[in-house]
């Protein structure tokens, strides 16, 4: 119990120190390259629209080297992960953190 409550402790340290380092970076970064994500077959069907609340951490490169989902529709969540790895940024001096709304909607 002890070691994965400091597990968790380091993972949260660590993080916030990535978001506070980046926070100013973050603003800065311009998008070059987006993908659009797939609409998941059973979202299709049972109609789940909705954000999807992700942060990318982006490296100095330009890739996305890891995506966190905040919040949003459970069946679209892979999804809008999948699309955002693919996504390439302005290359920059330091790694960011950048909040990003992926909108999944059902075309009427």
């Amino acid at each position: 119990m002890r070691t994965r409550l400091a597990s968790v402790l380091v993972v949260l340290v660590s993080a916030l120190c990535l978001l506070a380092s980046s926070a100013q970076g973050a603003e800065a970064r311009k998008l070059r390259k987006s993908v659009k994500p797939t609409y998941p077959e059973m979202a299709l069907k049972m109609r789940v629209e909705g954000i999807v609340k992700l942060e990318a951490v982006v490296g100095k490169d330009g890739n996305v080297s890891n995506v966190i989902v905040v919040s949003g529709p459970t069946l679209l969540k892979a999804a809008a992960v999948d699309c955002v790895k693919q996504w390439q940024y302005e290359p920059a001096t330091d790694t960011t953190l950048v909040g990003i709304d992926v909108n999944f909607r059902i075309a009427n």
